[in-house]
């Protein structure tokens, strides 16, 4: 024990679990400073800037007083976002009961997130598309495509 305390801090970039891959990684690295930074792919930041914007939107006082949707679409709309549609959970993920599906941007190719109610009802949280959920994802983009046709 006491040879870990006389052990010194190791200084070095910090590496999101998401950019970590087996061998050789794809980030970039710039300096700032005295401290490396990772270079996130813009669309991935931004897409986890949007989340945490629309995370601290909701309410859940709201979903028990209106109702997962209207709770949902005002949070949406408070952030620039648009609410699209939402459905039962049906099995996709698990511990939840409905998945709502937010267009957050339609810049680039757009960016969507998922917004999924626990299945007591008692949790709500945001999150992007998964293995799992990217069928949603992908006919959210076609179900926009449509609507700006129309």
């Amino acid at each position: 024990m006491t040879a870990d305390a006389q052990t010194p801090p190791m200084y070095g970039p910090i590496i999101p679990a998401s950019a970590q891959t087996t061998g050789h990684a794809s980030t970039s690295f710039r300096r700032s400073g005295d401290i490396a930074r990772p270079q996130l792919p813009q669309q991935t930041a931004l897409l986890a800037l949007d989340l945490v914007e629309l995370d601290l939107a909701l309410d859940l006082s709201d979903i028990t007083d209106r109702g997962f949707s209207d709770a949902v679409r005002d949070a949406a709309k408070k952030i620039g976002g648009e609410f699209l549609f939402d459905l039962p959970a049906s099995g996709l993920i698990d511990d939840a009961q409905r998945i709502a599906l937010v267009c957050l941007s339609r810049n680039n190719g757009g960016r969507y997130g998922l917004v999924l109610l626990s299945a007591d009802g008692d949790r709500v949280r945001t999150m992007e598309a998964d293995e799992a959920t990217d069928g949603l994802v992908q006919f959210a983009k076609a179900f926009v495509s449509v609507l700006e046709k129309l």
